[in-house]
């Protein structure tokens, strides 16, 4: 009987066994570093590199307001992702977002802003100029 106890414990832990967990050290680390830093992010394509870029040309205790464009223009269809992520990216500047959960714009967080990040939109906004423009948006702002 315990020769068929050590039998069936063998065999779960024969079928059990992920070869995985062995092909992970020959993993290439810096491929796989890449693909996770970006996955978070692939839902909007070009995000990452554009908030790394605003967080770039902004400091720590700034005001950004964030634009994106009309068809995210939605709380559920898009812009709180990209709040959500903004808010990560751009910690130590105060992010206001332009846009709430029932899907009401708030155009007075603009006089508050010193910036606006605008993903993939041309936000042309009085008061404001383009300071930097990329492929996938554009950073403006105040104009003194």
């Amino acid at each position: 009987m315990r020769v068929l106890s050590l039998l069936a414990a063998a065999g779960i832990a024969a079928g059990a066994f992920e070869p995985f967990y062995v092909r992970i050290f020959n993993l290439d680390r810096s491929r796989v570093a890449a693909m996770l830093t970006e996955l978070p992010y692939k839902k909007l394509p070009g995000l990452r590199p554009f908030l790394v870029s605003v967080r770039a040309q902004t400091k720590d205790g700034d005001v950004i307001a964030l634009a994106a464009p009309l068809h995210r223009a939605h709380w559920q269809g898009g812009y709180d992702y990209l709040y959500a992520r903004a808010l990560y990216l751009l910690s130590g500047r105060q992010v206001l977002p332009l846009l709430d959960p029932a899907d009401r714009p708030h155009l007075e967080n603009l006089a508050k802003a010193k910036y606006i990040a605008g993903y993939r939109c041309d936000p042309q906004t009085p008061g404001f100029a383009v300071i930097w423009r990329s492929q996938d948006g554009e950073l403006l702002r105040r104009i003194k």
